[in-house]
């Protein structure tokens, strides 16, 4: 009996491996193509290349961007932090940056810990699909508007997923450095992508379509822009300019740093040995999958995000690392549990560490 788990990888990986480019053998040969036809294609790759720059995206979402838009976003204090600081000077206010497609209301009971042990506490939220050095400049912004009205007050910032990149971009820029961050705790973070990036898009129609109930088709359609078109998950596929820019910037040298990895996925070695396997033997035999298996047996023997003991989930083992790092804790926690309530031993082990390294900022 084949697991769901296994149909569902299958899936991921016959649309990630389509949506990918590939050169074919049949490629070599270009067909002659009618004039008119040659004009359509010409201004299709036009939209296409003006999309790709982020141009066209930008103006539709300036298009339907209102200051209802700019409130959801920002940082949201906890309503004693300033009593909590007052009270140990000492501490850091520890800031949640959340993940991709996430919130802080998701993402907020990682902080309990920290509330409990007296230290003060925020949220940063941000459109969670923008470009990354985007929402890492509207991160800047709010934590050098706290440097001048607190300048004694150091920060702590705790981060999940693609929010760990958001607090790097930030920083580990010059321009952005607000000098004021002495811990950056990241949890799960996509130092060097993650394959599942190449078909993010599916996220995105869950979250606005499938999985909500409330609005109709333009609120969600409207909701989709204003979040982002695919701009972040665009900088999270492994090799892009965006990531290769970012991990070639040296540490930030007043900036301690953390990185909590899962190795809880949910496919085994043996059963991914057995899908490449299946892969190969009938691959040939399906219509439309011949030019296909060579790709597919490249991507699975990439994809450690999915492996157990290699990943989490979402985030391989080997992308998690970061260089000049060397605080680095491999737990069995999954990618979209390990920011939620204690209700496990491997949750409740990542809280533990993280408030340790809060005590010692």
């Amino acid at each position: 009996m084949i697991s769901r788990t296994l149909v569902r990888i299958g899936f991921a990986i016959v649309a990630l491996s389509l949506w990918l480019p590939a050169a074919r053998a049949d490629d070599a040969a270009t067909p002659t193509v009618a004039p008119q036809e040659s004009e359509v294609l010409a201004a299709s790759r036009e939209i296409v290349r003006d999309a790709a720059d982020y141009s066209f995206r930008r103006w539709l979402r300036n298009r339907v961007w209102d200051e209802e838009d700019e409130a959801r976003y920002g940082l949201v204090f906890d309503e004693n932090w300033e009593t909590a600081a007052a009270a140990a000077p000492e501490l850091p206010l520890v800031v949640l940056v959340h993940g991709y497609n996430s919130s802080p209301l998701r993402n907020g009971a990682v902080l309990e810990p920290a509330r409990e042990a007296g230290f003060p506490c925020a949220t940063f939220a941000y459109p969670n699909d923008w470009e990354i050095c985007e929402s890492a400049g509207r991160l800047s912004q709010s934590l050098k508007q706290i440097a001048q009205q607190h300048p004694q007050q150091k920060i702590a910032l705790v981060t999940h997923s693609m929010g760990g990149l958001v607090a790097r971009a930030c920083v580990e820029s010059a321009e952005l450095d607000p000098e004021n961050v002495s811990r950056l705790i990241m949890i799960a973070p996509p130092t060097h992508g993650t394959m599942l990036a190449h078909v993010a898009i599916a996220t995105d129609v869950w979250e606005h379509w499938l999985g909500r109930a409330e609005g109709g088709p333009w609120a969600r359609c409207r909701d989709s822009v204003i979040d982002g078109l695919g701009e972040a998950a665009d900088d999270m596929v492994p090799g892009s300019g965006f990531l290769a820019d970012l991990n070639a910037r040296p540490r930030n040298p007043d900036v301690r740093y953390t990185v909590f990895l899962g190795t809880c996925a949910s496919v085994t070695e043996g059963e991914m040995k057995w899908m490449r396997t299946a892969l190969q033997e009938t691959g040939g035999q399906c219509p439309g999958l011949r030019d296909c298996t060579g790709r597919f047996d490249q991507l699975l023997s990439d994809m450690e995000e999915l492996v157990e003991g290699k990943g989490d989930g979402v985030v391989a083992l080997k992308r998690g690392r970061l260089d000049g790092v060397d605080d680095v804790i491999e737990l069995p926690f999954g990618h979209l549990n390990c920011t939620g309530a204690r209700d496990c031993e491997a949750v409740e082990r990542l809280q533990a560490e993280l408030l340790t390294r809060l005590k010692s900022s």
